[in-house]
């Protein structure tokens, strides 16, 4: 019985999302492209997902303090759950994300990642992702942060996956500040697989900056190893 509820659970969460999708976005949308307010678009987020959190009994508590300076770092955080997204631009900041290419060409989602300015990434083409340097710096310069999951894929259990070499030579190369994050508890929430959905509570840990007089003594291993330590961290106090 316990199953059937989750499941039922799981499909009305997607299916509200869903349903925001077509009847909140559309005229705020509409409101943002008349007004020339670009940068306003993605603070719909907050209202519409503490509506959504509080109908499905989701919890999104902060642990920790998020730095003013922050919003203009490139923002990396451990995956667990479809459900990260949401909680990190209804608790976090609202911000664009480096997303793979194939999502940009989904009818009407694509228009709405590429008007967040989110980014574009070819998995394993350096030749296709060498203008992501600039497109990071120009994006940052604009005061609205950038956000990659550089475990690639949702973690099954919760636990930290390996991180991508990618990610790192992208920053290294753009030379930006790097505000690393970890939820805790996404997976318990919402789990990769099936439509499975329990209500409860989702922890968010930001970390101290990382800037980018430490990042320019580092390799793109060290630094790799650096965020990985910093996101991993939490799990010690926070059992997974």
């Amino acid at each position: 019985m316990a199953k059937i509820r989750a499941n039922f659970l799981g499909i009305l969460f997607y299916l509200s999302v869903a349903i925001g999708l077509v009847t909140v976005i559309p005229p705020w949308f509409l409101y943002c492209v008349i007004f020339r307010e670009r940068y306003k678009f993605m603070l719909v987020c907050k209202p519409f997902f503490t509506v959504v959190f509080f109908l499905f009994g989701v919890k999104v508590k902060l642990e920790g303090d998020l730095p003013e300076q922050g919003k203009a770092c490139f923002m990396l955080s451990n995956h667990q759950s479809f459900i990260d997204v949401p909680a990190l631009v209804f608790r976090v900041f609202p911000c664009a994300f480096l997303a793979k290419k194939s999502l940009f060409k989904v009818p009407y989602f694509g228009q709405l990642l590429t008007y967040t300015g989110s980014i574009p990434v070819v998995r394993g083409n350096q030749k296709a992702n060498a203008s992501l340097p600039k497109k990071i710096q120009r994006r940052l310069s604009q005061n609205f942060p950038v956000m990659a999951f550089p475990e690639g894929t949702r973690s099954e259990n919760g636990e930290l996956l390996p991180f991508k070499n990618g990610v790192f030579r992208i920053i290294k190369e753009a030379n930006v500040p790097i505000f690393p994050i970890t939820i805790i508890g996404a997976h318990k929430v919402l789990p990769k697989k099936g439509f499975a959905f329990c209500p409860g509570e989702i922890k968010i840990v930001p970390h101290k900056i990382i800037t980018v007089k430490e990042i320019e003594n580092l390799s793109y291993e060290q630094l790799k190893d650096l965020v990985a330590q910093r996101i991993g961290e939490p799990f010690r106090d926070f059992p997974i």
